[in-house]
Formats: structure tokens, sequence, C-alpha cells
């Protein structure tokens, strides 16, 4: 986007007085050799509140607007379009007949609506599905899933395939364990694996491989780490096609997380003694102050 020099916007506030947008945007062309259009000179004209204070462009003639305040009543703004087109020949629909009508309220103050909508539900409208249950459908549901369905995509618990998620183009094996869960029918195979040697994941941990073969599932190539410790590995570059680098980068990686925590621990000491301390300093200062007016 254009930035707009400030000679421009000084011959925009000068030239837009009884001028509409497009001439406005010729004259900005012409003189400056910008390419702007109606709707940048529009955008401009409401960030320095210039008002070009000309007349409402439409193409509806007075005729026609005034045959519109004398044959409103009674018409909602379908039936005063076709009225129009057969009347005056020309080419209207009701969502245009009913911008019309909100023009001549916010800029004249002539209020043409009837309140007709005749798309609401009238009083004492019963519903067509009133007693039913469950999906309504005419002539019954004898097409609708019945309970226990199973559709003709779905596998048996204990599938193995590929998963992809946005932006991975390898994917991670993954299992089967369980239906009805959604997402969660499905686990990684590589977690599967270390859980049934090492028991359950940490929260907050995940398992990686360490030669970065996503279908090596040797318990020897599958490392547990944390989060942190993954986001160092990645960081710092620890992690090789080699195991044994990959491995010798993961104690690299804890060393690295466990000096970060009690530094952060050691400030967080720090900061609550200051701020105890403090509070102690402003209450013997109010002591002092009392004991001060007592005296005098």
């Amino acid at each position: 986007m254009r930035k707009w020099t400030k000679a421009q916007v000084e011959y925009l506030k000068k030239i837009s007085y009884g001028k509409y947008d497009q001439e406005i945007a010729d004259l900005i062309n012409k003189k400056f050799g910008t390419t702007y259009t109606k709707s940048a000179i529009n955008s401009q004209k409401r960030k320095y509140h210039i008002k070009s204070t000309v007349d409402w462009k439409t193409k509806y003639t007075k005729e026609v607007i005034d045959f519109m305040i004398e044959n409103y009543q009674g018409k909602d703004n379908i039936e005063l379009a076709n009225l129009l087109n057969e009347k005056f020949n020309i080419d209207t629909n009701g969502d245009k007949v009913c911008m019309l009508k909100a023009n001549l309220i916010r800029r004249y103050g002539i209020n043409l609506r009837t309140g007709i909508n005749r798309g609401c539900y009238k009083k004492g409208n019963v519903p067509i599905n009133k007693g039913t249950k469950g999906m309504f459908n005419v002539g019954g549901n004898r097409t609708s899933f019945k309970k226990g369905h199973r559709s003709a995509n779905a596998v048996d618990i204990g599938t193995e395939k590929i998963k992809y998620s946005k932006g991975d183009e390898i994917g991670y094996w993954c299992v089967k364990v369980c239906d009805g869960k959604g997402p969660k029918n499905w686990v990684p195979k590589h977690r599967l694996i270390y859980e049934k040697e090492h028991g359950p994941i940490p929260k907050g941990h995940k398992v990686i491989f360490a030669d970065g073969n996503r279908e090596n599932f040797d318990i020897d190539n599958l490392i547990l780490v944390s989060n942190s410790e993954e986001l160092i590995l990645n960081r710092r570059k620890l992690l090789a096609d080699d195991k044994e680098i990959t491995k010798t980068g993961v104690l690299i990686a804890k060393v690295i997380d466990k000096s970060f925590k009690i530094k952060n621990e050691r400030l967080w000491t720090i900061i609550l003694w200051c701020s105890t301390w403090n509070k102690a300093i402003k209450e013997t200062y109010r002591r002092i102050r009392i004991w001060f007016r007592i005296s005098q």
C-alpha cells in the first residue's frame, strides 16, 4: 500500500469540496501520477474527516422515489421491487429496495419501513416436527444410522497406519487402541512401545527417536525427554543421525535445563525475599509515624 505524502493530503483537502470520489481520484492521479481508486479516496477522506458535501448519487430518479413513498404501505421489499420494475421498467430486487430505504432514512429521515416480514413464524405456529424424537425426516428415519452402526471405512483395534500432521510430510506410525473417542482412538506406536517397557510417560514429556528414523522402534532407539529439553536439543542442534551422538546431546540438554531451573529458583527466592523485606520496612515506617503523632 502506497503511503500518502503530505502534499497529496493537503491537495485532497483543498479539492474535495463539491466533488465526488471518482472526480477527486482523477485529479490526484493526474497531478501526482498515481493510480488511486475512488475507494482509496473515500478511505483517506474518512481518515482525515474530509466531507465533500455533494448530493447523493442514485440510479433511482425523483419520480421513482416519490412513487415508492406513495405506494410502500402494505408491501414488503420484494413486492415493491416488482411494482417498480413493472411501472418504470428498471432492474431492481428486494435487497436493493431495502438498501434504498436505509439510505433514505440516513440521509433525509424518510422512513418507508412497514414492519412486514413474511418470513417470520406466525403466533401460534405449530412446528412440523413437534412430538418427534431424534433427527426429523418427513416419511420417517428409514435411512438414518441406527445405534451401533459401523461405518464402511471403520478399521479394527490394533490396526496400524501412518498419520500426518500439518507441515509434516513424513508422519508417525500410529496404532488404533479404542473406538468412540475420535482422535484419541489412535496413539503413536513409539509411545506404546516405550510405555510397555518403562511405564506411563509423565506429563510434559515425549519420546524421540535417537537416530531420527521414525520406523526404528527398537527400545534402545527411544529416548524420553521433557519439552524444555527437546527445545534445547533443537535450538543447539544436538540431534544427529547417530543415536550415540544424540544420547550425548540429550545428557548435555539435561544439564543445561537443570542449570536454567536452578537459576530461576534462586531468582524467585531473591524476588520473594525482597518483597517480604519491603513489606517489613513499610510496616516499620507506619508504626514510627503513628508513634510520632501520639508523642506530640
